[in-house]
């Protein structure tokens, strides 16, 4: 019986210890915060176009995100974002499709733990159907962009398992998005 008894306490006593060492341990995972790391734009480009087509429509107008594929830049400080639509309206009810173009920075919510487009800014737009563009109103031509922008701003590029904080910079290189963190 006193046998029994000296190995439960030996037993409890063991588990009180290792449960309080292994809470002071500095170098557990919990202590080191990654301040680096790599998103793939190949990757980034199948995540978008999981989320596409995208529709915007105020009153007659309507844009049709069919397509998006991000692109580095020359400066391989910022990304190229090119977009294809199809804009729609009381004038053009067939539909004129185009590409625009958007240079963009990288936003990360900690929040949620995902990637998006941040700071984006219209570059320029080609319709394809040259004769349509003259019943293209002023305002639609605001619009478009506008809302272009404002769906662009709802895409997840990438959806983190870990949480990070906020960007601090970010440079691409050979297909990869190589991300500072602060």
């Amino acid at each position: 019986m006193r046998a029994i008894f000296k190995v439960i306490i030996f037993v409890f006593v063991s588990i009180f210890f290792s449960g309080c060492l292994s809470s002071l341990n500095p170098f557990s995972a919990t202590t080191f915060e990654v301040k680096e790391g790599y998103l793939s734009i190949g990757k980034i480009n199948e995540n978008i176009l999981l989320q596409l087509p995208k529709e915007e429509k105020v009153g007659t107008n309507k844009i049709k995100i069919v397509g998006a594929k991000l692109f580095s830049s020359s400066d391989k400080k910022s990304l190229i974002v090119e977009v294809e639509f199809i804009f729609t309206s009381f004038e053009i009810p067939e539909g004129l499709p185009a590409i625009a173009r958007f240079s963009s920075s990288l936003g990360y919510d900690p929040r949620t733990k995902e990637f998006k487009f941040k700071d984006l800014k219209f570059i320029g737009v080609r319709f394809l159907k040259e004769q349509l563009v003259e019943y293209i109103s002023p305002q639609q031509k605001r619009f478009i962009p506008e809302s272009l922008k404002h769906k662009l701003q709802e895409i997840v590029l990438h959806k983190s398992k870990k949480q990070f904080s906020t960007i601090k910079s970010f440079e691409t290189y050979e297909g990869k998005i190589k991300v500072k963190f602060n």
